[in-house]
Order: structure tokens, then C-alpha cells, then sequence
């Protein structure tokens, strides 16, 4: 393991309704509220699904703009952690307060929640900033006749996420190939603003809601939280009960000025030949399942853990 933060995604499908959006609104705040009550909780990002990327037509049935059209939707809330233990006592700690919340949210869930944990590999991501931060970026990098820096702007940007389940034995090359291509990507197209690398380690069991048989049918009432047990007991776990699954899924995560960006930039991977042999040789040539890129929007955001991330 890195000395990065771990990640933990919460990872749902929600109807895709007007009343969601409201309850979203209504709890979401309340639930990171309680989040960061715990000293391990380093920041969080809450990502809402707005489309995929077609990938040349593989997957045409989709578009990069599928605000009204997508049902269900994917929401993604990150939180990242000093280590896995802190995201367990958490949970742990705040088990009826999070249950209360969430329970409030299941007329909209259609899948989920499913909370893998998962290992910042390697990260070129900047801060995030608003538009009156931007000229004390830049002034600062011209005093130091440093390189304009990219930026990423709170709220408005785009953000694809790429699941890429990759061959045993075959993850090293995975990660120097996958290297190899954002870097090219940032240097090259335009609209790029940053890249990270995750590798799964294993999912949270609590924070799945994945209670024992006793627990998990008084759940489906939601309400009178269950005590806290799951099939592996009632202990605060310094690793994830579930493990990892194989193969190893990688999560590339990009970020972009916006999503006609994303659809150009990520379809330079098969459209630009030297980009084309890198990809081709580095990243596909390596994978049992993939990619599949989806698109979101950040909906809330604390992003002061990125800079903790070692680049």
C-alpha cells in the first residue's frame, strides 16, 4: 500500500425521479455531516451520473448527455480516509444516526449501497478552486516561473470514471501502461485537467449493508436500526472484510473542462495513432472486462484530501 489516503466509494443506482434530487439535497449534507465526525475522515466528493461515453459506438445505446433519459442513475460519494480502520469505527461509532439517514434514501435506491475500498496508485490531480481563486493560482506560478498549473473548478467540471477489470499477473504492466496514457492525454488534449488511478482492495461490509440474516431482514423495515453485525461479527476491522475481487478491478478517474471535452479526449485513445499503440498495448492488451467509462457531475464537494495525495 501507498501513503495515499484510501478511498471508499459508496456506490448506488438511484431512481432517476424529481423527488431523488430533493432527497438528495435533504440528507446528503446530514450524512456527510456525520461523516467527518471521526479525526480518520480526510474529505469526500459526491458525484451524480449524467451519461457515458460511447466508445465509438460499443456502447451507442448511450450518449454523454443522459440527464433525462438514464434510469436508474449512479451516484458515487468518495470519502477518503486515513486508513481502513477509521472508515470502519466511523460507521462503528455512528451506526444508528448513518442507518436513520440512509434509510430515509431507500424509495429512491435501486441498487447499492455497495462501498468498495480502493488504493490511490498514482494521482496528477490539482486542487479544486473557484473562478476568484484562479488569478492568485496564477499570479503565484508566474512569480515563480513555474508552468501554468491546470484547474479545476468547484462544481464545474466533468468527471469520467473508467472500470477496468485487469488479467492475474498482469497488474504492473496494467499500471505503468495506464500511466503512460494519461500522462500522454494530460500533455496533449485539450480540455484535460487532471488523472488518478485506483486499484479495489476490498469492500466494507457495514458500509454495504451488508448486515447478518437477523440484521438484514429487520433492515428491510427502514427503520429501528438492527445492531451492528455483519457475517464476519460485530468487531471494528483494520482491513475490509470483503475481499478484493478478481479479477482486480482499477478505477481510472479523469477530470474535464466539460463533457464535449471528455467524449474528444477519451476517444483520442482510438483515434490518435500514438496514442492508439499506447493504449492498445499498455491498457487493453491487459484486461478481462472493459473499459466502460461513465460520466458525472460533482454535486458536493470537499476536496482538501487531494492534497495529501503523493504524485
Amino acid at each position: 500500500m501507498s501513503k495515499n489516503p484510501i478511498i471508499a466509494i459508496n456506490q448506488s443506482k438511484v431512481a432517476n425521479r424529481p423527488e431523488s434530487y430533493e432527497t438528495m439535497m435533504k440528507v446528503g449534507p446530514k450524512v456527510c455531516i456525520t461523516t467527518a465526525s471521526h479525526p480518520g475522515f480526510l474529505g469526500f466528493e459526491q458525484l451524480l451520473q449524467t451519461g457515458i461515453h460511447p466508445m465509438a459506438g460499443r456502447y451507442g445505446g448511450g450518449a454523454i448527455d443522459m440527464h433525462e433519459t438514464l434510469n436508474p442513475i449512479s451516484m458515487f460519494q468518495y470519502t477518503a480516509w486515513k486508513d481502513v480502520k477509521s472508515h470502519e469505527e466511523m460507521h462503528h461509532e455512528n451506526f444508528k444516526e448513518i442507518f436513520e439517514l440512509c434509510g430515509s434514501c431507500l424509495d429512491m435506491v435501486i441498487e447499492g449501497p455497495w462501498e468498495p475500498y480502493y488504493e490511490v496508485i498514482r494521482s496528477d490531480l490539482p486542487l479544486i478552486m473557484g473562478m476568484t481563486d484562479i488569478p492568485a493560482v496564477l499570479g503565484k506560478s508566474f512569480a515563480e516561473q513555474k508552468p501554468v498549473p491546470k484547474v479545476a473548478l468547484s462544481a464545474k467540471r466533468t468527471i469520467a470514471i473508467g472500470d477496468h477489470w485487469v488479467m492475474d499477473g498482469h497488474e504492473g504492466d496494467f499500471e505503468k501502461g495506464a500511466i503512460e496514457t494519461l500522462t500522454w492525454m494530460k500533455e496533449n488534449v485539450p480540455g484535460m485537467i487532471g488523472w488518478m488511478i485506483m486499484k479495489q482492495f476490498g469492500v466494507s461490509a457495514i458500509g454495504s449493508f451488508q448486515f447478518d440474516p437477523k440484521g438484514m431482514l429487520k433492515a428491510t423495515l427502514g427503520a429501528n436500526p438492527p445492531e451492528y453485525n455483519t457475517n464476519y461479527g460485530s468487531q471494528v476491522p483494520d482491513k475490509p472484510l470483503i475481499p478484493g475481487q478478481k479479477p482486480t478491478q482499477y478505477l481510472v478517474h479523469m477530470e474535464w473542462e466539460s463533457p464535449e471535452h471528455a467524449h474528444m479526449g477519451i476517444a483520442h485513445a482510438m483515434l490518435d495513432y500514438e496514442l492508439r499503440q499506447i493504449h492498445n498495448e499498455g491498457v487493453l492488451a491487459h484486461l478481462d472486462k472493459g473499459p466502460y467509462y461513465m460520466l458525472f457531475g460533482p454535486m458536493m464537494e470537499q476536496g482538501q484530501w487531494r492534497k495529501k495525495l503523493v504524485i
